[in-house]
C-alpha cells in the first residue's frame, strides 16, 4: 500500500474546511483522518497536541489570508476608498462561498476552543475592524462614524452568515453585503 502524502499547506486547507463545517466540538480526530486520508498517527506526528494544534494551524492560516487578501488591500491608500471596499466585498463573498460557508469566528468563539485560539480570533477581528475604520476615515468619515461603520459591517457579515444558514435563503448574504456597501460611506449628517 502506498504511503498517503499531503503537503502541509494542502492539509491545513483541508482542516480549515472541516473545522469550518463541523466546529470545534464536532471536529474529531477520526473525522479529520477520514477526510484527509491520513492515519491518526500521521496527524499526531504533524500536530503533536492533536486537535488543538490543528485548530491553531488553521487559525494562523486564515489570519495570513485575512492579512494578505483583505486587510492589506483595505489599507492601500493609493486606491480610492470605495474601490477598496468593493474589492474587499468580492473577496469576502468568495471566502464565504456567497454566504454558504461558516466563519471561524462563529464556529470557534463558542464552546471549548482554547483561550489562545480565541485570542488569535480576537486579534483578527481587531485587525479587520481597524482596517475598515481607517478606510472609512480615508473617505472623510469622523473617527467615531468610521468605528461605528466598521462594527456594523462586521456584524452584518456574521449576522448574514447565520441568517442565511438558518433560512437556507441563498440571496441573504449577497443582499446584506449590497446593503452594507451602500451604507458604509454615508455620513450621519446626510
Amino acid at each position: 500500500m502506498a504511503l498517503q502524502t499531503i503537503t502541509q499547506d494542502a492539509l491545513v486547507e483541508s482542516l480549515f474546511e472541516i473545522i469550518r463545517c463541523h466546529g470545534y466540538e464536532g471536529t474529531t480526530i477520526a473525522l479529520l483522518s477520514d477526510i484527509t486520508g491520513l492515519k491518526k498517527s500521521s496527524l499526531y506526528h504533524r500536530f503533536p497536541a492533536g486537535k488543538d494544534d490543528m485548530v491553531k494551524a488553521v487559525v494562523l492560516y486564515v489570519s495570513a489570508q485575512l492579512q494578505q487578501l483583505i486587510i492589506a488591500p483595505l489599507l492601500e491608500r493609493q486606491v480610492a476608498p470605495e474601490e477598496r471596499f468593493s474589492k474587499m466585498l468580492v473577496t469576502v463573498k468568495a471566502f464565504y462561498g456567497g454566504g454558504n460557508k461558516n466563519c471561524l469566528l462563529n464556529v470557534l468563539s463558542l464552546g471549548e476552543a482554547k483561550d489562545d485560539i480565541k485570542t488569535l480570533l480576537k486579534q483578527d477581528y481587531a485587525a479587520w475592524f481597524a482596517a475598515l475604520s481607517a478606510l472609512a476615515q480615508d473617505a472623510v468619515l469622523t473617527q467615531t462614524e468610521a468605528e461605528v461603520r466598521a462594527e456594523q459591517f462586521l456584524i452584518a457579515v456574521q449576522g448574514a452568515l447565520v441568517v442565511q444558514r438558518l433560512t437556507e435563503n441563498p440571496p441573504t448574504f449577497d443582499n446584506c453585503m449590497a446593503y452594507a456597501q451602500k451604507q458604509f460611506f454615508k455620513s450621519s449628517d446626510g
